[in-house]
C-alpha cells in the first residue's frame, strides 16, 4: 500500500527514540504494532468481503445464464415432442385409413360374383357411350 523503505523506517525509529525516550519506547512500539495489526486485519477483511461479493455476483450471473439455457432447452424439447406427436398421429391416421381401405377391398373381393357382373355392365355402357361420342365427333369433322 505505502512504499516505505528501510531508510524511512530508520528515520522514524530515531525520531521516536528521541521524542518518546528509551523507557517508554517498547510500550509505544507494542501499541503501534497492535494498531497496525488491527488495520491490516481490517483491510484484509474488507478485501475478502469484496472478493466474496464479486464471486457471488459472478455466481448469480452464471446461475441466471444457466436458467436461461435450461428454459431454452425445455422449449426445444417441448416443441420436438409436439412435432413428434403430430407426426405419429398423422402416421397412425394414415395407417388406419389404409387399413380400412384394404379391408374394404378384401371384403369386396370376397362378395358373390353377381356384383362384378353388374360392374361389368356399367363399364360396357360407358364404353358404348364413349364410342358413340367419338363416332359423332368424327362425322362432324368429315362434314366440315
Amino acid at each position: 500500500m505505502f512504499d516505505v523503505g528501510f531508510l524511512e523506517i530508520l528515520v522514524i525509529g530515531v525520531v521516536s527514540l528521541i521524542v518518546i525516550g528509551p523507557e517508554r519506547l517498547p510500550a509505544v512500539a507494542r501499541t503501534v504494532g497492535a494498531w497496525v495489526g488491527k488495520a491490516q486485519r481490517f483491510v484484509r477483511g474488507v478485501k475478502s468481503d469484496f472478493a466474496n461479493e464479486l464471486k457471488s455476483g459472478d455466481l448469480k450471473k452464471i446461475i441466471g445464464d444457466q436458467n436461461e439455457q435450461i428454459s431454452e432447452l425445455r422449449n426445444l424439447v417441448n416443441s420436438a415432442r409436439q412435432e413428434l406427436k403430430a407426426g405419429v398421429d398423422d402416421a397412425t391416421s394414415t395407417t388406419r385409413t389404409s387399413m380400412d381401405d384394404f379391408k374394404k377391398m378384401i371384403n369386396e373381393d370376397a362378395e358373390p360374383a353377381s356384383e362384378p357382373a353388374a360392374a361389368t355392365k356399367a363399364t360396357d355402357t360407358k364404353v358404348t357411350e364413349t364410342k358413340a361420342t367419338t363416332e359423332s365427333a368424327d362425322a362432324t369433322k368429315q362434314s366440315d
